[in-house]
């Protein structure tokens, strides 16, 4: 990922996304649709679907604006439309491939193509995650705490662990690359020593490769220390509070659909089945998540809303928080792949010219 973007596995991904998605949220409509859902959706409040949008917008824009903090930390700046492609660009790839997979390597190569090398655009990139991390793991403590009565106790509980350990696992993982870079080499040495990579790989190509490997190691070390050290401690907290924003804006969203179909319900289970939903959702093994979240959210919703529109619920949430982040994702990408070919094409006019001269 950090030397090109796959258009092939990206058109599959998508075409596999979009199809699984489409299915499921026909079913669910096919299955709730009744007369009460015509009228629902004429009677749709367009004011609270605007502002549903504007809440996605704002996710969006604190979502982007770590990227433009941590860059600033690393002393290699981005402005803030190049952190929004950061964003937006690893978003894209990020809901087309299955457990989110090519989230972070989409950002860090977004991030070396802005002039980062690839240590510090994975210092980057893994710091924003774990910080998301965080928030998130804090963010499911306290609504569990605040509102755990509203599910079976074993179910929420189970749900607080699996946050708890994910925040735990990331949190490990840079602190590993902090303090023991010398251990993470040797792992790397043990591995490019196993018989059926020897056999296969030329030892010259293996030398190569690993002093690549080490290379970034110490990169990824020294900028991630840097990164969280005590004199960058006011943008980290900076950077926590805009995930704080970002997460509340996308919450945000599912309450203020279902008011724009007319039903109030209670914010507090409303934020509780979003966050069991969050957290399911990197476990799907479908790109992005499609069919499993639609459906998962159909019946997440079921004893909030009346059954005639939990269909149109579903295909508004959706719409918003994963198809038009596809949408805007998929031109950032475009661009980026135009710039690249153009700048290749240069980089060959300009190679054609000088051997030109030479001869």
């Amino acid at each position: 990922m950090q030397e090109k973007i796959d258009l092939n596995k990206a058109k599959r991904g998508l075409l596999i996304a979009l199809l699984i998605g489409v299915l499921a949220i026909g079913l669910i409509i096919a299955l709730t649709f009744n007369k009460r859902t015509i009228e629902a959706l004429i009677a749709i409040n367009v004011t609270y679907l605007a502002l549903a949008t504007a809440a996605i917008l704002m996710s969006w824009i604190f979502s982007s604006l770590p990227f433009l903090i941590l860059t600033r930390v690393v002393k290699k700046p981005i402005n803030f439309i190049s952190a929004v492609y950061v964003y937006l660009g690893g978003s894209f790839f990020g809901f087309i491939t299955p457990f989110g997979s090519a989230l972070i390597p989409t950002q860090i190569f977004v991030l070396t193509r802005d002039g980062l090398t690839p240590g510090q655009a994975t210092a980057v990139a893994s710091s924003r995650a774990t910080i998301s991390s965080w928030l998130f793991a804090a963010l499911g403590l306290t609504i569990f705490m605040s509102f755990r009565s509203t599910l079976p106790g074993s179910f929420s509980t189970s749900v607080l662990i699996a946050i708890i350990v994910v925040a735990v696992v990331w949190s490990l993982l840079t602190l590993f690359f902090i303090t023991r870079p010398e251990q993470a080499k040797r792992m790397v040495s043990r591995f490019f020593k196993v018989r059926i990579i020897s056999r296969y790989v030329r030892q010259e190509v293996l030398d190569r490769v690993k002093d690549r490997i080490f290379s970034e190691i110490d990169y990824l070390s020294t900028n991630l220390r840097d990164l969280f050290s005590p004199a960058n401690a006011p943008a980290i907290f900076v950077v926590f509070i805009a995930e704080v924003f970002a997460w509340l804006a996308l919450f945000a969203v599912l309450p203020l659909v279902m008011l724009g179909f007319g039903i109030s319900s209670n914010l507090g289970q409303i934020f509780l089945r979003l966050l069991i939903l969050f957290s399911l959702a990197p476990a799907s093994p479908t790109p992005g998540g499609s069919g499993v979240i639609e459906i998962a959210l159909a019946g997440l919703l079921f004893n909030l809303v009346p059954a005639s529109v939990i269909g149109l619920i579903v295909l508004v949430w959706r719409t918003l928080t994963y198809y038009l982040t596809i949408v805007a994702g998929g031109i950032v990408v475009t661009r980026l792949i135009t710039k690249a070919a153009l700048g290749g094409r240069e980089n060959k006019k300009s190679s054609d010219s000088c051997h030109g001269t030479r001869s």
